[in-house]
């Protein structure tokens, strides 16, 4: 019985230890949509993506300065599911193939960020490796999304390319 008790307990703690942070409190399982800052918007500019936006929320770098990740989202405004599946990258031969697309610019639209491989050959994106995941938006939804670019220390501003939308352009990264 101890033994069943112990099993239990262990896989208890292995399922919530990846939600824990590093500040000891829980984590999401999907990046929450609700309160969070707008860096800028974009309309669809395809016939693929109507009915739906795309809006920055962050643009942050890590304290080197040479990582820049980027939360975004998509929100539906039409009146049937969507399947979001499409902002695929075709400059690189990523493993992890969804939302490898998304990129971005300077501000001066001098240098085109794609987003950070791994040693994997994995987008280091949203995507279904990760465990915020999702492809299915239903009406009125809005699902969040991240990239990570590396980015050189003097950028201080993007433009957001995600492909079905107009560009979101003037985002200040902090």
């Amino acid at each position: 019985m101890k033994r069943i008790v112990r099993a239990v307990g262990a896989a208890v703690l292995l399922a919530v230890l990846p939600a824990v942070t590093s500040s000891g409190a829980l984590a999401a399982s999907v990046p929450m949509t609700e309160n969070l800052d707008s860096l800028g918007t974009a309309e669809s500019n395809e016939d693929f993506s109507s009915g739906l936006s795309a809006e920055v929320h962050s643009a942050e770098k890590d304290g080197a300065e040479s990582f820049l990740s980027v939360t975004w989202s998509i929100r539906n405004d039409s009146g049937e599911d969507v399947y979001f599946d499409w902002p695929t990258g075709d400059s690189y031969l990523y493993e992890n193939i969804p939302y490898s697309g998304v990129t971005a610019t300077s501000a001066d639209m001098a240098t085109r960020f794609h987003p950070i491989m791994d040693s994997s050959n994995a987008c280091l994106c949203s995507g279904v490796s990760s465990i915020d995941f999702k492809e299915r938006i239903g009406p009125g939804e809005q699902v969040a999304y991240w990239s990570m670019f590396s980015v050189p220390e003097d950028v201080d501003a993007i433009n957001l390319e995600i492909p079905g939308f107009a560009d979101v352009e003037d985002i200040t990264v902090s």
